[in-house]
């Protein structure tokens, strides 16, 4: 079992990051084995790992210290913020874009869950706002990583999503034609769309390009394997001590 890990967030001694594969099993569940084994690829407590609870909006939760995952139980975010040493954001995916970001210069952390509505409701902005709001982060300091997520080669939207992206600024080129009444939808490039005009750096933008829906026997994936066999992991937060 090997993480799948950014260059561009590698290079910090003091972050910790990583996405799992399916080798590792489905880490939805606080008491699964995939989970288990994220933390120790990760070298980190599994109680340390503070999950996101997913519903397709933009709300951002700043998380404070491990023993806040306990939120989850009454709220629900598909983006958290933090920047205390020892606690590591969780979040869960299965075609969805994982938005992993690290301010080097205030050493804070952010990660969101961006599938179609998220990235239309512009998920990954409201990240670099929060984290702008709490930690005083300078959008152009953000490394932000990309990674694996249903690609533009698999990823056919019909009416409901085509409507969507009417009234959506920066529509053009998203989109390639599919059935009809159908088109194919880039969302890695739709989301660093969101984060540039957010006033993140392109050259700071890593994306996996990873298709999950390709890759059924490296990654979950709702739509290569029409059904939910489970979730990977992506994780990222700052060593304790680091």
């Amino acid at each position: 079992m090997e993480l799948l890990r950014f260059r561009n967030l590698s290079a910090f001694a003091e972050l910790v990051h990583g996405i799992s594969d399916r080798s590792f099993g489905s880490v939805q569940r606080p008491d699964s084995p995939g989970r288990a084994n994220l933390a120790a690829a990760l070298g980190v407590p599994v109680q340390a790992l503070v999950p996101t609870k997913q519903v397709h909006r933009a709300e951002v939760v700043l998380v404070p210290s491990a023993a806040y995952g306990r939120w989850e139980e009454g709220h629900g975010a598909d983006a958290l913020i933090s920047c205390t040493p020892g606690v590591y954001l969780l979040g869960f995916f299965a075609d969805c874009v994982p938005v992993l970001a690290y301010d080097p210069r205030q050493r804070a952390v952010g990660l969101a869950h961006a599938g179609w509505r998220g990235t239309l409701s512009g998920i990954a902005r409201r990240l670099v706002e929060a984290m702008t709001a709490a930690f005083g982060t300078r959008p152009a300091d953000l490394r932000v990583g990309l990674g694996p997520a249903i690609g533009p080669c698999c990823y056919e939207v019909g009416e409901v999503v085509l409507a969507a992206l009417n009234g959506w600024e920066d529509a053009q080129g998203l989109l390639r034609p599919g059935r009809p009444g159908h088109a194919y939808l880039d969302l890695w490039e739709a989301n660093c769309r969101v984060l540039l005009a957010a006033g993140v750096l392109r050259e700071h933008v890593e994306v996996a390009r990873l298709c999950t829906a390709c890759h059924p026997d490296r990654f979950f994936s709702f739509r290569g394997e029409g059904r939910l066999n489970g979730l990977f992991g992506a994780a990222i937060g700052l060593a304790r001590g680091g």
